[in-house]
């Protein structure tokens, strides 16, 4: 990734972050806590993979997927307009796992620190 790349992906994980702090985007199937955890600019700038965390069941992450990607057009202009480049990416969001599976193996490693005692 070079610079330019890292620093368009830093600026477009701000504004996504910001429009879904203020409640910019209106779906009631964002009502739980998101985070835009890293936004992956492909060089061309051309393209982007916003990827989101949240807590919740299989399904409410799954219903936030679709809300985040039915309003990508709204994200992607309001990204357009902020950003002032030629080019806007094409946003595409993707669920990152990380956060929740570096939580499971905290509360396994608890389990395990339990049975020790």
């Amino acid at each position: 990734m070079s610079v330019r790349t890292r620093r368009v992906g830093h600026e477009i994980r701000k504004i996504i972050s910001g429009l879904l702090d203020t409640g910019e985007v209106h779906d009631p199937r964002l009502s739980g806590m998101i985070t835009i955890t890293d936004v992956d600019v492909s060089p061309d700038l051309k393209s982007a993979k916003a990827f989101f965390s949240c807590f919740g069941s299989e399904e409410e992450i799954v219903q936030t997927g679709k809300a985040l990607e039915s309003a990508a057009g709204y994200i992607q202009s309001e990204v357009g307009r902020r950003l002032g480049t030629k080019f806007t990416p094409h946003l595409t969001f993707v669920f990152d796992s990380s956060i929740a599976y570096g939580d499971h193996m905290e509360r396994v490693m608890e389990v395990l620190h339990d049975d020790e005692e």
